[in-house]
């Protein structure tokens, strides 16, 4: 089965968990989400206020993608099986909508979940195993289900035909599709309160994959063929929307009467009101935060400031931003079909030789993220290529050239680099390619406008065009399950249509295997130290570098308390924050 899916931008909500000792794409030392200097004691009571650049695309659970306005929506008023916790335990998965994380038996392959008693909706009505269902089928229809994830599709036990296009696609077709309905329906299995979700394989990450909207409860009698219902909200959380979705100016979010707190482990609903002001553009919103003036003091946002604004900010300015880590991994891929890079040694040397210091520089210094430490694993190291202990961030160029010639590779070799164009980018990768080019390699860098970059780099011609290609992951939960089938697994990727996002065309037996291993064992240390091996491995090939992992940089109001960045959400955490 093939999949495919947009590759998340830099507030992509869910991590695998990034800090200064990042290694790789499957990120390094677990962090917690960061904390303002002004934190205070939270309080019932108050307007919030959120402002947003632009509109936000749909309040419907099924249809948002993983990132800011998902992140809010399962804070305010979306509810789902599962969800991560707060403040110490923001890495931790707990039962929401369901008493606990899930119960698997044959292997895996079920996965049981039990409804809280008194769990609501707005209007008072029981939230149902059928509302469930009913959440998760909407993701079948092809017709109207063009955004949002779409693990259920292929994960859930439902027959599956081959299309005209050679891809593997369930028959199912969604709440419309009463043929096929009852083939659904054992897939997701009602039992009174209970979920019971049969899948096609095990799938030990499946508590963590509940825990996105996807899988969001839906009433029936929302579902509606005018496109304008995108905006439409029935909540199953701590606030409800308060009259319609204004796309020019935004809406306003009151307390939920039907919630009930003492059903709710994770959401504290410190403000009385959540009032969203959308519309604006992104240099107004940093503007009114800097400003602080009138209702902006108790404002927030997930609007990026620049990573540079700490060194020009007052000490009040800065008690009032935060740096954390999104998640987000920059790497290269090494395009294993290029006649250059399927040699290994040119792969190791390139890598070798790559400045991850400059490159965290050249995008605003330690605010913006922090370069991978790893240079080459220690299975490259043992064959007798330069050990990774005591090597710099900034490469070794000399030591790169040193290895192409005792491979006998003569330079200067030529590499072509294709990247996102950027005012940031494109100075990030000519400093890159400064240090390649003291290594022995002649550089050629493309650098691709954003609307079009993936389009480019995910065509079938770009085995030929480049050698190098620059990628960014932020996985849609905090696993390497999330991030290495997904990037490296050639088996779900690579076709005639071309790499899917194994963009570098990997293919490895040995790595296929470990990501098979790690699929079927359900000891999640066991499970994380196979995962540990297929990363060894991916690097061991030389199948990608990693560059750095990244933050963001938020600004508050001074009036905002209790404020915390969430480091799966990687924004602020509308469960805990509060005014004064």
């Amino acid at each position: 089965m093939r999949f495919r899916r947009v590759l998340a931008g830099a507030l992509a909500a869910l991590a695998v968990g990034a800090g200064a000792a990042c290694t790789s794409v499957t990120g390094g030392t677990a962090a917690t989400g960061q904390v303002a200097a002004s934190k205070a004691p939270a309080a019932k009571g108050g307007d919030l206020h959120v402002l947003v650049a632009g509109d936000v695309r749909t309040w419907d659970p099924q249809l948002m993608y993983v990132g800011p306005e998902a992140f809010f929506a399962q804070r305010t008023f979306v509810r789902t099986l599962t969800t991560y916790g707060t403040g110490p335990h923001q890495r931790d998965l707990v039962g929401d909508l369901a008493t606990t994380t899930g119960t698997p038996t044959q292997g895996g392959r079920t996965w049981t979940f039990t409804l809280r008693d008194g769990v609501a909706w707005q209007d008072g009505s029981p939230i149902t195993c059928e509302d469930v269902r009913h959440g998760v089928a909407r993701t079948f229809d092809r017709s109207t289900h063009i955004a949002g994830t779409n693990y259920a599709s292929f994960l859930l036990d439902v027959p599956t035909q081959v299309t005209a296009e050679g891809l593997e696609k369930p028959v199912y077709g969604g709440p419309k599709d009463t043929r096929n309905a009852p083939a659904f329906n054992k897939a997701v299995e009602c039992r009174g309160r209970q979920v019971v979700f049969h899948l096609r394989e095990p799938e030990p990450d499946f508590p963590h994959l509940v825990a996105l909207a996807e899988f969001a409860p839906r009433q029936a009698a929302m579902d509606s063929d005018d496109t304008r219902q995108g905006h439409a909200v029935m909540s199953s959380g701590p606030y409800r929307l308060a009259g319609n979705w204004d796309s020019a100016k935004g809406g306003t979010f009151v307390r939920n009467e039907h919630w009930d707190p003492a059903t709710d482990p994770v959401r504290r609903a410190y403000p009385d009101r959540i009032v969203v002001e959308a519309g604006l553009d992104e240099s107004t919103v940093l503007q009114r935060l800097l400003n602080a003036q009138g209702t902006d003091a108790q404002a927030v946002s997930w609007v990026q400031a620049s990573p540079t604004l700490r060194n020009q900010a007052s000490p009040e300015i800065r008690a009032r931003m935060t740096s954390p880590w999104n998640g987000e991994v920059d790497y290269l891929a090494l395009n294993m079909r290029s006649p250059v890079m399927s040699k290994p040694e040119v792969r190791h040397a390139f890598a070798l030789a790559t400045n991850r210091a400059t490159y965290v520089t050249a995008n605003g210094g330690p605010d913006a993220g922090a370069p991978s430490w790893s240079i080459l694993p220690p299975s490259v190291s043992e064959r007798g290529v330069a050990p990774e202990t005591g090597r710099p961030v900034e490469g070794d160029p000399e030591g790169a050239r040193a290895l192409l010639a005792k491979a006998g590779v003569r330079a200067p070799v030529k590499v072509r680099v294709v990247h996102v164009q950027s005012a940031l980018g494109d100075k990030a990768y000519a400093a890159l390619a400064a240090a390649w080019e003291r290594a022995g390699f002649d550089v050629e860098l493309d650098a691709v406008p954003p609307e079009e970059y993936y389009e480019t780099i995910e065509r079938p011609d770009s085995a030929t065009k480049y050698d190098v290609l620059r990628g960014a992951w932020s996985p849609d939960w905090p696993s390497a399950g999330a991030v290495l089938p997904a990037l490296f697994d050639a088996r779900i990727n690579v076709d005639s249509s071309g790499p899917g996002q194994d963009v570098g065309y990997f293919s490895d037996g040995p790595f296929n295997a470990l990501v098979d291993k790690a699929t079927a064992t359900a000891d999640p240390a066991q499970r994380r130290g196979i995962w540990e091996q297929a990363d060894d491995r991916v690097r061991g090939q030389g199948g990608y570098v990693a560059l750095a992992a990244l933050k963001s940089t938020y600004l508050h109001g001074p009036a905002v308390a209790h404020y915390e960045d969430h480091v799966v959400g990687g924004m602020v955490d509308l469960a805990t924050v509060a005014v004064r």
